[in-house]
């Protein structure tokens, strides 16, 4: 039985996950794809509505570990996307996030992240 990962959060940062994970799906994983590709899709976008719905209700969910590393390449794919449309530095909410899906953090740091990020604090 793969390990069960336990996640809490904020309602804004499961929107943030969730849109993350949706925009991954729509840019790698296509309507009409083959098999393997289908199966990851519809297992990341059920994880991105477990996330919407659960997280919204009682700021945590649980999800398998198989999915962990779809879940960080997603991160980490979307993070940096958002680099190259804001033309700033997304490494420490990347960070954060990844920490979050990894049931290491609850997201409390997400906003000083973020503040690093954008050259308001120090490191």
């Amino acid at each position: 039985m793969p390990k069960q990962i336990t996640i809490q959060c904020s309602v804004e940062i499961a929107a943030l996950l969730e849109k993350a994970l949706r925009w991954f799906v729509a840019s790698r994983y296509p309507h009409g794809a083959d098999e393997c590709s289908i199966a990851a899709r519809e297992a990341l976008l059920d994880l991105a509505q477990r996330f919407r719905d659960r997280l919204a209700v009682d700021g945590r969910c649980v999800y398998s570990g198989r999915t962990r590393a779809l879940l960080c390449e997603a991160l980490n794919s979307y993070t940096r996307q958002c680099e190259l449309d804001s033309g700033q530095s997304w490494a420490a909410r990347r960070d954060e996030l990844i920490a979050v899906c990894r049931g290491l953090s609850d997201g409390a740091g997400y906003v000083k992240a973020e503040q690093l990020d954008r050259g308001g604090g120090a490191a």
